[in-house]
């Protein structure tokens, strides 16, 4: 059952997110590479500490929209049910 293998962690919907806008990624990794080239030595580390917390966060965020987003679609499913399907008939 679904709920059973999203509960043992069989299935990961996070894990099935593609990246669809390469071209910001080759962005992202094309600045990387020229700010860590015009950053002297000992300041290079900030980036990193920058990049590990600016990551933290998105993963953060993206819990808390995958959350909302269960809750949402259960909200529909009850709301659908709780009205017949949209025939307008409640069936309690």
């Amino acid at each position: 059952m679904l709920m059973e293998d999203l509960y043992r962690g069989k299935i990961s919907p996070y894990s099935t997110i593609t990246v669809k806008n390469t071209s910001a990624r080759d962005r992202l990794d094309k600045a990387q590479e020229e700010l860590l080239a015009a950053l002297p030595e000992e300041k290079r580390s900030l980036i990193d500490a920058s990049q590990n917390a600016y990551m933290e966060l998105v993963m953060d965020e993206g819990e808390a929209a995958f959350a909302e987003g269960v809750r949402f679609g259960i909200r529909l499913m009850m709301e659908i049910l709780y009205t017949g399907g949209g025939t307008g008939k409640c069936e309690k």
